[in-house]
């Protein structure tokens, strides 16, 4: 549940809890206004009814009806009633017209039944009474006429008000947008995200604070980078060093003892030749190999693509029951030392990860020079990982090394039985600085 949301739903109970307390207070008045109404106009009636009934005491009650018609002909909602014996008669009444309210509204506001009764003082009609009854009709609707506007208001006001702080506290909270989109590409890696300032100084200050973290980490990157692409080059330049002088003196050796062993004829001695003869062969096998592990010589006398093809030509020997497709487009010479010894050791990562985890089928291996940038792309179809839930292991974090240490970028796009994907773009003529 996003802030804006939480914040918005405060406020909209609020303004809600507003709208009912004044609806409780209109109503609650109105209740009020209408019952002292009410009591007020019978109570009036009672005194009408008192002198009326004095002067027309020896008249008799159609000389009484008649004096309260015209006493009560401006009385609204007032029923006069004189009962004597049981009997009831009508002395005078005003029948309200309907009540003009909602009737919720009507429900609320209308007052208990309000009837006085007056017994009449002696004269002619010693047990008679009179009974005047109030209906709150016309001042229900006075009520609602009054009420409307107000009601009409404060709900009015409460729709406004919550929709203009929705407006504004969006637009208040929408630097923070900004601020998780930066924080994301510094998820990413890119630490070159910036935010501007705020209006807000809360958000300012978080922005202030984010920027120089972002330029720490930025300089922290670089130097980490400038340290990966030194212990790079003094790597491959121990193994470039090491693979040469295997090749120089111990192959020659190597060639040498096996040359002697072949001149060697008779008896013991040939026996003793074919054993060295085998044993100069395997060493020769084993150099070759730790040659090919060290420095490809393949790379530094043919290129990346005459490398790469012998590769996975010995990868594809080890592994019958699994075959690599290679795919190199012309360009591949023109790119630098560092470059080239670096997307092959990528591509030799990606064949042993396929060959120890992924117990792929097909693999497909393509390297395209032709834009200037240099793209690698490695393909199987093994069963995948879950890139999200798995921690990187040495492999793809020496490859991520090795792209962003020539200025690069690497990706791996893996999910569970789809196989792995894995892309590599180097800009061009890259090279790792000493």
């Amino acid at each position: 549940m996003s802030l804006r949301f939480r914040l918005n739903v405060l406020l909209s109970v609020m303004f809600v809890t507003i709208l009912v307390l004044g609806i409780v207070l209109v109503i609650g008045n109105a209740r009020r206004a209408v019952l002292e109404e009410t009591q007020s106009t019978a109570r009036l009636a009672l005194q009408l009814l008192d002198a009326a009934y004095d002067s027309t005491d020896s008249a008799g009650v159609a000389a009484l009806q008649g004096r309260l018609r015209e006493q009560l002909e401006n009385a609204r909602h007032l029923q006069v009633s004189l009962v004597e014996g049981g009997r009831e008669l009508e002395l005078a009444g005003a029948h309200a017209p309907p009540v003009a309210a909602p009737q919720w509204f009507a429900r609320l506001v209308a007052p208990e039944a309000t009837e006085l009764r007056q017994p009449l003082r002696g004269g002619a009609h010693p047990d008679a009474e009179f009974v005047v009854r109030a209906d709150p009709g016309d001042e229900i609707t006075e009520s609602w006429e009054d009420a409307q506007p107000l009601l009409l208001l404060v709900l009015v006001v409460s729709i406004i008000g919550n929709g203009l702080l929705y407006f504004v506290i969006g637009r208040w909270l929408k630097p923070v947008e900004r601020i998780v989109a930066a924080m994301d590409g510094i998820e990413q890696g890119d630490y070159r995200a910036r935010l501007p300032a705020f209006e807000l100084p809360e958000l300012d200050v978080v922005a202030g604070k984010f920027n120089r973290m972002a330029e720490v980490l930025e300089r922290s990157r670089e130097e980490n980078r400038r340290l990966a692409q030194q212990s790079i080059a003094i790597r491959e330049g121990e193994r470039r060093a090491l693979a040469h002088e295997l090749h120089d003196e111990l192959g020659q050796s190597i060639a040498a003892i096996s040359a002697v062993a072949a001149s060697i004829d008779g008896g013991t001695a040939r026996t003793a030749a074919t054993t060295i003869a085998e044993i100069g062969a395997s060493m020769h096998a084993v150099v070759r190999g730790m040659l090919r592990r060290l420095r490809p010589l393949l790379l530094d006398e043919f290129g990346l693509a005459r490398a790469l093809e012998d590769l996975v030509d010995g990868w594809n020997e080890r592994h019958p029951d699994a075959f690599c497709r290679l795919d190199v487009t012309a360009g591949s010479d023109g790119l630098g030392d560092d470059a080239s010894i670096n997307l092959y050791r990528i591509v030799q990562e990606c064949l042993t990860n396929a060959s120890k985890h992924s117990a792929a089928t097909e693999i497909d291996v393509a390297l395209d020079c032709r834009a200037g940038n240099a793209r690698l792309t490695v393909v199987d179809n093994g069963k995948g990982f879950d890139a999200a839930a798995t921690r990187p292991g040495l492999g793809l974090l020496g490859m991520r090394e090795r792209s962003e240490a020539l200025g690069g970028t690497f990706k791996v796009d893996a999910r569970m039985g789809g196989g792995v994907r894995i892309e590599v773009e180097l800009p061009p003529r890259a090279e790792v600085s000493a």
